[in-house]
């Protein structure tokens, strides 16, 4: 039994395309937005648990009142702006089409001119 090695032959370098630059940016924003609204939720929950009993020493009632009200507002917040999640990575998604597209019809242009390559 004879085992051979094959070379492998690359005719052209690799180079990284607007569509390819496009889409890893998208995966790269949706990940840290996601991240972020779960830190932020996560760690806001964790602070607000360990000052609570400060909170609770308040002595002013109308002061302690305005305090619980700001953090069920933030957190009411947070909560709604992780409801537009699916809307924001929908508009990503559209956004990333439209690159492809007009790449796609820009190289097609670009392809079928010869001279100074532009598509006007």
């Amino acid at each position: 039994m004879r085992l051979e090695t094959v070379e492998v032959v690359y005719e052209k370098e690799g180079t990284v395309t607007e569509s390819t630059n496009a889409m890893i940016v998208l995966i790269v924003s949706v990940g840290i937005a996601i991240l972020v609204l779960i830190f932020v939720g996560v760690l806001g929950g964790q602070v607000y648990v360990q000052v609570e009993p400060d909170i609770n020493n308040i002595t002013d009632t109308t002061i302690q009142g305005y305090i619980k009200d700001a953090i069920t507002s933030g957190f009411k917040a947070l909560k709604l702006t992780g409801s537009y999640m699916p809307i924001v990575v929908l508009a990503g998604i559209i956004f990333l089409v439209l690159v492809l597209v007009i790449g796609a019809l820009r190289t097609a242009g670009m392809q079928a001119t010869t001279g100074y390559g532009g598509v006007l």
